[in-house]
């Protein structure tokens, strides 16, 4: 290869989280996206046909969602929007948006974090039947306290979901966007599983296997 060719810029994304405020609309008054708000002010996000009617049909203003983003020039262009249960945000969080930003932030590097440059990443848990009852909440709660509390992971996005068809291999969880399934899942081998997506941040601390 050339070594004189730029290559292209890729433009990096990052998983946006906050509470959905209002629908993002064309001047025609179509939707288009919706406005977030998170802790970083009010964020513009265009998605896709397919997700949009996710605004009318599952979510309400006040929701809390998670939607995996890519900046582009005054906005950002959403790939996936997941639901986010409210018992699922951190209080401190929720105190973050007590006195969020009036004006909508471009996506500019000043508002992304460190560790853009990876990919997201979404770990889904089953917490249903047998799952649910080998383990599957402690394996989703370990993945979640460990998210919550390490810099290196917030582009890491941990849900809840139904069932896998794999009950008797349960504990199971689902790695995306691969699609990749791991079963017999113990609380610390999801951390092991979860430290391979930890940025190379110096300020992240280690994580602690402990099965």
């Amino acid at each position: 290869m050339d070594a004189s060719v730029p290559k292209p810029h890729v433009p990096q994304g990052r998983v946006l989280r906050g509470q959905y405020l209002e629908p993002l609309r064309s001047s025609k008054g179509k939707i288009k996206g919706l406005v977030l708000n998170t802790p970083e002010g009010l964020q513009p996000v265009k998605l896709p046909k397919y997700l949009r009617p996710m605004l009318v049909r599952e979510l309400r203003p006040g929701s809390w969602v998670q939607v995996w983003a890519f900046p582009e020039e005054d906005r950002w262009r959403g790939i996936n929007l997941i639901p986010w249960p409210e018992p699922e945000v951190p209080l401190a969080f929720k105190t973050a948006l007590a006195n969020p930003a009036s004006q909508p932030v471009p996506p500019t590097q000043s508002t992304l974090p460190t560790n853009l440059g990876m990919a997201p990443v979404c770990i889904q848990v089953c917490r249903k039947g047998s799952c649910f009852k080998q383990g599957g909440h402690q394996v989703w709660s370990s993945l979640q306290a460990e998210v919550e509390a390490n810099p290196g992971l917030q582009h890491v996005t941990i849900e809840a979901t139904g069932c896998m068809k794999a009950c008797k291999q349960g504990p199971n969880l689902r790695v995306l966007p691969h699609g990749k399934m791991h079963s017999q899942v113990t609380p610390g081998r999801a951390l092991t599983l979860l430290s391979g997506y930890q940025s190379d941040s110096n300020d992240s601390p280690r994580l602690a296997i402990v099965d």
